[in-house]
């Protein structure tokens, strides 16, 4: 019979073991699911930023198709992965979420790939109304050619084709990060070997099938028949009246067969990305993360002789007179300005001015290398003092610029050849913009700027600021010009974009929800200022720079002209987007448009989801929620795996390791001291828990808690009782903790790595021993500390909500410590909340770091009921 119990008993507990190996197998992978959630959101927001910017820009139609399939697809498995998490809770979303992908199927049949526009077009195919898809460059000299001027043949890699190769395999989605990280969309200077790196990238993108295909259909009849070409670019913003990017983007000229050729295609592509564009971008007011840019590839002139023509001589332009540059060989070495060049001032009639003129001495000169590419020839001694051109040259490049100067009603820069036959030849046209003429992108501030960030949103507007420490700042704003400070992306003020002037956020990304719904909205949006709050006054007159990333004091006439706009078109009748088709704007609605913008209100709920945005949105909160539930469930179940970590304070609470969390050595211990947890959010939160001079105790002359107690608190969803274990889940970058102290309970979720766009924490308190309006106040003191901190802040009766999201690490873990010792400093705190004119005192007690309230008075009240009490003032 002894022996039946031992097995019996043996039995017992290996099955309980194995429920535990089990239970901790289960929670392990929710975290795992969890962690894939959150890196599918990161992926879904950068499909939202990518299909804002084609819908904003009329941008590549099979382009703006391939991405919102994409995003189609990525919530799907978002929503999959929430059903997993939260046991099926959330089931009916996945209804929803497929209505939406058949309705948004249906609006893009007409942008399927037979009905887009072509990855190339000839110069024979390109029309004036392909000039968006072509860039100027390529659309002028189509047109110039089909006029009679004489330009060489050629084709174009059109702005859809260049946008498929950075599509495929997410290869543009890696870029907008590289660029974002490092600060694309301030006025500083992209790093050289982030630009680099963004360029490397693309020169080793692995070009998709039909691309290649359909280019290589353009240049191999000019191979097959002994021709080389010049590969260029043609971007959208090149060679255009406010911009002409001249000398920002690379050629690679005498190109002689396919495989150089797409090595010459991704070449001219990555120098989108290179330092001094991207530098002209930034300084030029357009955005850094996007691109728009064709590649122009023409047939290659062996040039006897090149230059510049400008038809305005940029030293007396009202004097009609034409400079005319030469070199001899290949016209890059006068653009590039590496070799002497000759200098001609020629009249309108043709006629030089021999006098002012000038004839360089010529040492070298650039001429095509037999078997592709270019090279440095010396010019012979006897010729370096020749002129360049002759009398009939220039007289024909004069007669040329006089008539594209009329044609196009403005001065032209014109790049021009003359091949070994003597044939003058048109290779670019452009209007001359560097004649002292300050355009609106160049504005620039009368003072110094008081902050700068990163660009999220273009655009220029005075307001004056409004510091947004919480949800309540958002719900009556001034009905004045207003510009939003907040600490961190408040997705709530998306739905204010429309009635107020600017955004500045000290945290968040230009790929983040609230930046998405700033460039739709034309509201100027900078983000990345780390501390604006603190250093810009509430009710302070500013002008944001929102295409440089600027914040300035604005001047008197900007004050008035802001005041003066604001009541000619007052926000009620600011339409929220106006330039889009009939077709967009029904994808704008169904795609990008978010309307889930309160977490904590009624109207979050599945029912209320209209587009994709607010699937990504809705599955995020809630995945971050059902791992709070997981913690609850740790508290419910023995699991077994969990190690109690020594404390020198009287709060106690074991650990559960999801992964790297813990570094166990020697014999298995059930207790372990602090430093064997290597998760660095659990880390931060420790030292803020351990502070010296952090009070544990009730607070001195508080309310008993004995008359008051109740055996159960309830965070509206469940009953725990109290006291019992306090658990943390945590990995290297993660931890989630659930403490029930005394008659509250508290709940932390948090993400800290070095990936900032995916930090965040969530911080959840409720309950007390006390009276509600006690419990009231209380939550209220805690609401207005983590306010203080940045955090948005929802506060309900004892239930506090908070939440931090898109912080660097370092900031994560600078939080958490505060967070900590907000732990210790509030526990029974309730029992000394006697009057609402107490909060604020016991708020500055804790930012002032009076942790045991020693500098406040005690003193003694009565209350209606006739007891005295003890209570706190300042």
């Amino acid at each position: 019979m002894l022996r039946w119990l031992k097995k019996q008993s043996a039995r017992v507990q290996a099955n309980r073991k194995q429920q535990k190996a089990e239970a901790h197998d289960l929670l392990t992978a929710r975290y795992q699911i969890f962690r894939s959630l959150l890196a599918g959101n990161n992926r879904a927001v950068d499909c939202l930023t990518e299909i804002g910017i084609h819908l904003r820009l009329h941008g590549d139609q099979a382009g703006l198709a391939r991405l919102t399939e994409k995003l189609i697809e990525e919530t799907g498995e978002m929503v999959a992965r929430l059903e997993h998490l939260a046991a099926g809770r959330y089931r009916a979303l996945r209804g929803v979420q497929h209505t939406l992908a058949t309705t948004i199927r249906e609006k893009l049949t007409p942008l399927s790939r037979s009905e887009a526009v072509p990855f190339s077009l000839s110069f024979a195919a390109l029309a004036p109304e392909h000039r968006a898809l072509t860039g100027n460059k390529a659309a002028v000299l189509a047109g110039l050619k089909k006029k009679g001027f004489r330009v060489p043949d050629g084709f174009v890699v059109t702005l859809a084709g260049c946008r498929f190769f950075l599509e495929h395999q997410g290869l543009s989605l890696q870029l907008v990060h590289l660029l974002a990280a490092a600060g694309a969309g301030t006025d500083k200077a992209i790093p050289p070997e982030t630009a680099h790196r963004v360029q490397e990238l693309i020169r080793n993108g692995l070009l998709p099938s039909p691309l290649v295909e359909e280019i290589l259909a353009g240049a191999r009849p000019f191979f097959q028949s002994g021709k080389a070409l010049a590969v260029r670019s043609s971007s959208i913003s090149e060679d255009g009246e406010r911009h002409s990017f001249a000398g920002q983007f690379s050629s690679v000229l005498n190109v002689r067969d396919e495989t150089r050729f797409l090595k010459a295609f991704t070449e001219v592509v990555a120098s989108n990305f290179n330092v001094r564009s991207l530098a002209y971008r930034l300084h030029a007011g357009l955005d850094p993360l996007s691109f728009e840019m064709a590649v122009l590839c023409l047939e290659m002139v062996e040039a006897r002789a090149a230059g510049i023509l400008l038809t305005r001589s940029p030293q007396e332009p009202e004097s009609g007179m034409m400079l005319i540059s030469a070199v001899p060989g290949l016209g890059e070495a006068a653009v590039s300005g590496s070799a002497a060049a000759d200098l001609y001032l020629v009249g309108q009639d043709g006629v030089v001015d021999r006098q002012r003129s000038s004839i360089a001495d010529k040492e070298r000169f650039l001429v095509c290398a037999a078997g592709g590419g270019v090279r440095w020839q010396d010019l012979a001694p006897e010729d370096r003092r020749k002129p360049v051109l002759k009398e009939e040259e220039l007289r024909l490049l004069a007669d040329w610029g006089k008539a594209l100067e009329e044609q196009e009603g403005m001065a032209q820069d014109i790049e021009w050849a003359v091949d070994r036959e003597g044939r003058a030849i048109i290779l670019q046209v452009r209007p001359l913009t560097t004649m002292g003429v300050q355009t609106a992108e160049e504005w620039q501030g009368k003072t110094p700027p008081l902050a700068q960030g990163i660009m999220a949103s273009g655009g220029r507007a005075t307001g004056r600021a409004l510091l947004v420490k919480g949800r309540r700042d958002l719900e009556n704003i001034p009905q004045e010009p207003v510009v939003l400070v907040m600490h961190q992306s408040f997705v709530d003020a998306a739905n204010l974009l429309g009635m107020v002037a600017a955004v500045l956020v000290d945290l968040g990304s230009p790929a983040d929800h609230l930046a998405c719904m700033a460039r739709e909205q034309g509201t100027p949006l900078i983000c990345g200022l780390t501390d604006a709050g603190n250093r810009l006054s509430a009710g302070q007159w500013l002008t944001v720079d929102g295409s440089h990333g600027r914040v300035y004091a604005a001047a008197a006439e900007e004050i008035s002209a802001a005041l003066e706009a604001w009541g000619k078109n007052p926000p009620a009748a600011r339409p929220a987007l106006t330039s889009l088709p009939p077709l967009y704007q029904e994808l704008r609605e169904l795609v990008t448009a978010l309307h889930l913008t309160d977490a904590y209100g009624p109207t979050f709920s599945i029912l209320e989801c209209k587009s994709l945005h607010d699937i990504v949105r809705f599955v995020h909160e809630k995945a971050v929620l059902s791992m709070f539930e997981a913690g609850d469930e740790v508290l419910e179940g023995d699991l077994g795996v969990v190690h109690a970590i020594d404390s020198p304070v009287p709060f106690f609470i074991s650990v559960i390791d999801m992964g790297g969390g813990l570094a166990l050595t020697g014999p298995k211990k059930r207790r372990i001291p602090p430093v064997m947890v290597l998760s660095r959010p659990f880390q931060a939160l420790w030292r803020g828990i351990t502070t010296p001079g952090l009070h544990w105790g009730p607070p001195p002359g508080g309310t008993p808690m004995g008359s008051v107690m109740s055996s159960f608190i309830t965070d509206q969803k469940s009953e725990r009782p109290i006291g019992m274990p306090n658990y943390c889940l945590v990995s290297r970058d993660y931890c989630n903790m659930n403490a029930r102290m005394d008659f509250h309970f508290i709940m932390i979720d948090t993400l800290c790595s070095p990936e900032a766009r995916s930090n965040h924490i969530r911080f959840r308190f409720k309950g007390g021993g006390t009276s509600l309006e006690r419990r009231r106040r209380r939550a209220l003191c805690i609401g207005e500390i983590f306010e203080h901190y940045g955090f948005l802040v929802d506060v309900k009766e004892d239930l506090v909500n908070a939440s931090l999201q898109g912080a660097p690490m370092e900031a994560i873990e600078d939080t958490l410590v505060v967070v900590g010792r907000i732990l210790g400093f509030t526990r029974l705190l309730d029992a000394a909340m006697a009057t609402d004119a107490v909060i604020p005192a016991v708020v500055r007690a804790f930012l002032d770091g009076d942790y045991a309230l020693s500098r406040l008075e005690m003193k003694t009240e009565t209350e209606g009921s006739g007891m005295a009490h003890k209570t706190w003032k300042s």
